[in-house]
């Protein structure tokens, strides 16, 4: 099991881990939100979906900051952004999405399993 270089690596995964369940919810919330106004015809709804779209807009260059210097230790790629490199063969996804699994795993279990190499890391300094 592999651990962070240092506690600022720490702050940073758990922010980043924290942004990406932040934009799955909000692209979730925006979509039932637009659902709801296209049914009822209230065009309050409507601005608050255009709101909550707006939100993720803004939320995308810095999570996008963020998440890119969130690396694995072993084989260097970033966890939590897309590279387009191939995963591991065991990988597991979450409602189809591997950067949700493992912002989760930091998230609940304190320590994630990187879908490129298949190596679990815990969220804990090595000094």
């Amino acid at each position: 099991m592999h651990k962070l270089p240092n506690k600022t690596s720490i702050i940073r995964f758990r922010v980043a881990a924290l942004m990406v369940c932040v934009k799955t919810l909000l692209i979730f919330a925006t979509i039932l939100v637009y659902a709801c106004s296209f049914i009822t015809q209230l065009q309050e709804l409507a601005t608050i979906g255009l709101l909550l779209a707006g939100s993720i807009v803004i939320l995308f260059p810095i999570r996008l900051a963020i998440t890119s210097t969130c690396q694995c230790p072993l084989c260097r790629v970033p966890v939590l952004s897309g590279k387009g490199c191939s995963k591991s063969t065991k990988a597991k996804s979450f409602l189809g999405s591997y950067r949700l699994r493992v912002a989760l795993q930091i998230l609940l279990k304190n320590r994630f399993r990187c879908p490129y190499c298949n190596e679990t890391t815990e969220i804990k300094s090595r000094r």
